[in-house]
């Protein structure tokens, strides 16, 4: 896995993405391969770290790439919402239009509008190795998702996901096992 430098590389890498790249069309289509390779070369600039034939989708939100690790093999989906910090292990796919967040509101007031409570500090979440995670899934801050496991499409994962499981629903709950 490469890890980013810091400085200008990454916001020329930025400028380019969310101007240019982020708008190119989705691998399948024609001219989506060359797009995909451009947004690959992209993102390896401006993430923390990224391993070598990973695929960003079309339309793959992930702000300037800070505290955001994506593994070898590995893929943001098409349309996806990425408020990191995120580590993505190797081989993880991921569906359309996911939502991973690691940011929390504050909420502990009730005097002051939660509005202007601002944020609680950051829980990372963790997508370890083979992974594969349905389209429209969210994951909220703080969750493992463990390796070999299968997260059902519109899941919202609001636990930790052990690895070798298959989960769905809202909230996820295990359906099964893969062994």
């Amino acid at each position: 896995m490469v890890r980013t430098s810091r400085g200008t590389t990454r916001y020329v890498a930025a400028a380019l993405y969310w101007g240019v790249a982020r708008h190119l069309p989705w691998s399948p289509r024609p001219g989506g391969a060359l797009a995909r390779r451009i947004r690959a070369a992209l993102a390896a600039r401006m993430l923390d770290a990224c391993g070598a034939g990973v695929n960003v989708e079309h339309g793959a939100w992930f702000g300037s790439g800070r505290g955001i690790e994506l593994g070898d093999r590995s893929d943001l989906g098409m349309d996806c919402l990425v408020i990191g910090p995120l580590r993505v292990g190797r081989d993880v796919m991921m569906g359309p239009r996911c939502t991973i967040l690691a940011s929390r509101h504050a909420t502990g007031r009730t005097d002051v509008p939660m509005n202007q409570q601002g944020f609680l500090p950051d829980r990372a979440v963790v997508i370890e190795d083979d992974v594969w995670v349905g389209a429209n899934v969210t994951v909220l801050p703080g969750r493992v998702i463990g390796t070999g496991s299968i997260v059902g499409a519109g899941s919202v994962v609001t636990r930790d996901v052990p690895p070798w499981s298959v989960v769905g629903g809202n909230p996820a709950r295990v359906l099964g096992t893969r062994r």
